[in-house]
């Protein structure tokens, strides 16, 4: 399945702009997927946000989001981290763009 057809199936997310994504692919030309850009530039302008937010910013599949964010991760374009909780409970896992 192509990029355009993956994104027809799942939508467009809401945030960011064709000219932003152009931008992003001429500096990271290693990120192949068109959502990964979109998601890359989300955390470079919204600063580390968790899947959570990330899923209701972006209007995409909760699932498509992680797989996205693990492709960010694998290139080192986004690392992860959890809040230090004092309290029972899972704690929050928050992600962040790496320049």
């Amino acid at each position: 399945m192509s990029n355009n057809q993956l994104l027809h199936v799942i939508g467009k997310p809401k945030i960011g702009s064709s000219d932003h994504r152009h931008n992003l692919s001429q500096v990271k030309p290693s990120i192949v997927h068109e959502l990964d850009l979109q998601v890359l530039g989300i955390l470079e302008q919204q600063g580390p946000l968790t899947r959570g937010k990330l899923v209701s910013l972006t209007g995409i599949a909760r699932s498509t989001l992680y797989d996205s964010l693990l492709r960010l991760i694998l290139k080192g374009y986004v690392a992860s981290y959890s809040e230090d909780r004092r309290h029972r409970g899972r704690p929050k896992v928050f992600y962040r763009a790496l320049n």
